[in-house]
This record gives C-alpha cells, sequence and structure tokens, in this order.
C-alpha cells in the first residue's frame, strides 16, 4: 500500500519536483518555495530506497557527492529547519531564506495585482546570496545531471 498516493518510485519524485519548478517559474510563493525544497531533498532518500534505480547510482560515492552537493545542502537545511524549527544535528551551510512582498520586490507582472509575487533571497553562511529561482534552477541541474548519467 502507499503512502503517497501518485508517487511510488523515485521518478516519480522527480517528475514532481520538475512540476514544483514550472509553479515556482509561473510564479514564486512561499508555499511553492516550500513543496520544492522538500522535494528536492527527500529526492535523495527516495532515490537511495527504490529498486528501481540502478545499483551503480546508489554506491556511497554517489550518495555522498548527492548530499554534497551545494544545491541539495540548502534544500536539506530548509526542509529540516522547517520540519523540526531548527537543525540540531547537521551543520547547515544556509544562514536564512528571507521572503519580500510588495512594490518592486517580485518580477514585474507577477503575482496579484497590487500586492505582487514574492521574492525569496536564500543567505548562505558564506554570505553567497541567491533568489529561489536560481536554486531552482541549481537544484533541477543536479537531479538531471544525476538522472541522465545513471540513464534514469
Amino acid at each position: 500500500m502507499a503512502l503517497v498516493p501518485g508517487l511510488a518510485s523515485a521518478s516519480d519524485l522527480h517528475a514532481k519536483l520538475q512540476r514544483d519548478a514550472a509553479i515556482m517559474v509561473e510564479e514564486v510563493s512561499c508555499d511553492a518555495f516550500f513543496n520544492f525544497v522538500v522535494t528536492g531533498y527527500s529526492l535523495i532518500d527516495w532515490t537511495m530506497n527504490d529498486p528501481a534505480i540502478p545499483n551503480q547510482a546508489k554506491t556511497d560515492p554517489e550518495v555522498c557527492a548527492l548530499y554534497a552537493d551545494k544545491w541539495l545542502k540548502v534544500c536539506g537545511d530548509l526542509a529540516t529547519a522547517a520540519k523540526h524549527f531548527a537543525l540540531s544535528k547537521r551543520k547547515a551551510i544556509t544562514t536564512s531564506a528571507m521572503s519580500q512582498q510588495g512594490y518592486g520586490k517580485g518580477r514585474y507582472g507577477k503575482g496579484p495585482y497590487g500586492v505582487g509575487e514574492e521574492s525569496i533571497s536564500v543567505l548562505l553562511n558564506d554570505g553567497t546570496e541567491f533568489s529561489a529561482l536560481e536554486l531552482v534552477a541549481g537544484v533541477r541541474d543536479t537531479w538531471h545531471s544525476f538522472f541522465s548519467r545513471h540513464g534514469i
């Protein structure tokens, strides 16, 4: 019995990640951002536990590379902090994720009239700052590369 209706494999979750990304590209929101980072990070566990994924994709170096990937680490920081309200078992590379909304904050022509699109920025411990859409692109590239490299 599946506990997640409609999602039965890592490939299914990868397809969900693509849908979540498309929603973010259409309009940035904290709800869509939350869904994207949780899916982006959860895909590691799904990949490691899916019997349809080739064994060479589950080797220690491959798994370590996923956990070490900057984009997936950010997803992990944000998803874990959202679930547990704090990070206690992992060293975060992410300092904060901030959301602003109002005139001049989001992309022109996006979001509700008079309010506008949310602008979400992520700040890392090393001072690097990037937008939610840059995170989306980085996570998509990471997973596309992984799935392509292993013929999935």
